[in-house]
Protein backbone atom coordinates (compact mmCIF):
# COMPACT_ATOMS: atom_id res chain seq x y z
CA UNK A 1 0.00 0.00 0.00
CA UNK A 2 1.03 3.65 -0.35
CA UNK A 3 -0.29 6.93 1.01
CA UNK A 4 -3.09 8.39 -1.07
CA UNK A 5 -5.26 11.32 -0.09
CA UNK A 6 -8.60 12.64 -1.31
CA UNK A 7 -8.02 15.68 -3.50
CA UNK A 8 -10.54 18.02 -5.08
CA UNK A 9 -9.21 19.63 -8.27
CA UNK A 10 -10.99 22.72 -9.62
CA UNK A 11 -10.64 24.63 -12.85
CA UNK A 12 -13.28 27.20 -13.83
CA UNK A 13 -16.68 25.57 -13.29
CA UNK A 14 -15.32 22.02 -13.37
CA UNK A 15 -14.42 20.12 -10.25
CA UNK A 16 -13.35 16.52 -9.66
CA UNK A 17 -12.82 14.68 -6.40
CA UNK A 18 -10.20 11.97 -6.80
CA UNK A 19 -7.28 10.40 -4.96
CA UNK A 20 -3.66 11.43 -5.31
CA UNK A 21 -0.54 9.45 -4.51
CA UNK A 22 1.75 11.21 -2.03
CA UNK A 23 5.14 10.55 -3.60
CA UNK A 24 7.98 11.75 -1.37
CA UNK A 25 10.40 10.50 -4.03
CA UNK A 26 8.98 13.07 -6.48
CA UNK A 27 11.28 15.90 -5.50
CA UNK A 28 10.44 19.39 -6.72
CA UNK A 29 11.43 22.95 -5.91
CA UNK A 30 7.80 24.08 -6.09
CA UNK A 31 4.50 22.41 -5.22
CA UNK A 32 3.55 20.27 -8.23
CA UNK A 33 0.66 18.04 -9.16
CA UNK A 34 0.93 15.42 -11.89
CA UNK A 35 -2.33 14.30 -13.48
CA UNK A 36 -3.16 11.72 -16.15
CA UNK A 37 -4.42 12.82 -19.57
CA UNK A 38 -7.95 11.49 -18.95
CA UNK A 39 -8.26 13.55 -15.77
CA UNK A 40 -6.98 16.63 -17.61
CA UNK A 41 -9.60 16.05 -20.30
CA UNK A 42 -12.37 15.65 -17.71
CA UNK A 43 -11.33 18.98 -16.16
CA UNK A 44 -11.16 20.70 -19.55
CA UNK A 45 -7.44 21.40 -19.21
CA UNK A 46 -6.26 20.08 -22.57
CA UNK A 47 -7.11 23.19 -24.57
CA UNK A 48 -4.94 25.59 -22.55
CA UNK A 49 -1.40 26.67 -23.27
CA UNK A 50 1.33 24.31 -22.11
CA UNK A 51 5.04 23.67 -22.40
CA UNK A 52 6.97 20.40 -22.50
CA UNK A 53 8.70 19.41 -19.27
CA UNK A 54 11.12 16.53 -18.71
CA UNK A 55 10.99 14.40 -15.54
CA UNK A 56 13.65 12.00 -14.31
CA UNK A 57 12.20 8.67 -13.20
CA UNK A 58 13.51 5.72 -11.23
CA UNK A 59 16.08 3.66 -13.07
CA UNK A 60 17.64 6.67 -14.81
CA UNK A 61 14.91 7.18 -17.39
CA UNK A 62 13.00 10.30 -18.35
CA UNK A 63 9.42 11.10 -19.36
CA UNK A 64 7.92 14.18 -20.99
CA UNK A 65 4.84 15.94 -19.71
CA UNK A 66 2.74 18.94 -20.62
CA UNK A 67 3.15 21.72 -18.05
CA UNK A 68 0.01 23.87 -18.04
CA UNK A 69 0.65 27.61 -17.93
CA UNK A 70 -2.26 28.31 -15.58
CA UNK A 71 -2.30 26.71 -12.13
CA UNK A 72 -5.40 24.96 -10.79
CA UNK A 73 -7.03 25.15 -7.39
CA UNK A 74 -6.78 22.05 -5.25
CA UNK A 75 -8.23 21.11 -1.89
CA UNK A 76 -7.10 18.35 0.41
CA UNK A 77 -10.57 16.95 1.08
CA UNK A 78 -11.02 16.10 4.74
CA UNK A 79 -14.24 14.86 6.35
CA UNK A 80 -13.49 16.10 9.85
CA UNK A 81 -12.13 19.61 9.24
CA UNK A 82 -12.12 22.36 6.62
CA UNK A 83 -10.20 21.54 3.43
CA UNK A 84 -6.63 22.71 2.94
CA UNK A 85 -6.66 24.68 -0.33
CA UNK A 86 -4.06 26.23 -2.63
CA UNK A 87 -3.29 26.95 -6.28
CA UNK A 88 -0.65 24.72 -7.87
CA UNK A 89 1.10 24.13 -11.19
CA UNK A 90 -0.07 21.03 -13.04
CA UNK A 91 1.75 18.76 -15.43
CA UNK A 92 -0.13 16.22 -17.55
CA UNK A 93 1.64 12.89 -18.07
CA UNK A 94 -0.22 10.98 -20.81
CA UNK A 95 0.82 7.49 -19.61
CA UNK A 96 0.15 8.13 -15.92
CA UNK A 97 -2.91 6.48 -14.37
CA UNK A 98 -3.36 8.51 -11.18
CA UNK A 99 -2.74 11.96 -9.74
CA UNK A 100 0.62 12.38 -7.97
CA UNK A 101 1.59 14.93 -5.32
CA UNK A 102 5.23 16.08 -5.17
CA UNK A 103 7.20 16.21 -1.93
CA UNK A 104 6.95 20.00 -1.89
CA UNK A 105 3.17 19.96 -2.42
CA UNK A 106 2.76 17.40 0.37
CA UNK A 107 4.80 19.68 2.62
CA UNK A 108 2.74 22.78 1.69
CA UNK A 109 -0.50 20.88 2.39
CA UNK A 110 0.88 19.78 5.77
CA UNK A 111 0.82 16.05 4.93
CA UNK A 112 3.06 13.87 7.10
CA UNK A 113 3.61 10.26 6.01
CA UNK A 114 3.58 8.10 9.14
CA UNK A 115 3.79 4.63 7.61
CA UNK A 116 4.21 4.41 3.84
CA UNK A 117 3.80 0.64 3.67
CA UNK A 118 0.58 0.52 5.70
CA UNK A 119 -0.65 3.80 4.21
CA UNK A 120 -1.03 5.93 7.34
CA UNK A 121 -0.63 9.69 7.35
CA UNK A 122 -1.71 12.78 9.27
CA UNK A 123 -1.53 16.54 9.05
CA UNK A 124 1.40 18.30 10.67
CA UNK A 125 -0.75 19.69 13.49
CA UNK A 126 -2.10 16.17 14.22
CA UNK A 127 1.27 14.52 14.88
CA UNK A 128 0.97 12.17 17.85
CA UNK A 129 -2.80 12.50 18.06
CA UNK A 130 -4.24 11.13 14.80
CA UNK A 131 -3.52 8.54 12.11
CA UNK A 132 -5.44 8.77 8.86
CA UNK A 133 -5.73 5.75 6.57
CA UNK A 134 -4.81 5.96 2.91
CA UNK A 135 -7.66 6.50 0.45
CA UNK A 136 -8.24 3.70 -2.07
CA UNK A 137 -6.53 4.25 -5.42
CA UNK A 138 -8.59 5.70 -8.26
CA UNK A 139 -7.21 5.14 -11.73
CA UNK A 140 -7.93 7.38 -14.67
Amino acid sequence: MAVRVRLRIKKSEREILTTALVNTGFESDEPQLIIPLRLAEALGLTSGRASIEEFSVAGGGAVSGYRLEEPVEIELALEDRPPVAMRVPVTVLPRETEAIISDRLASELGIVVLDPWRGFWCLRDELGSKERPSAPAEEW
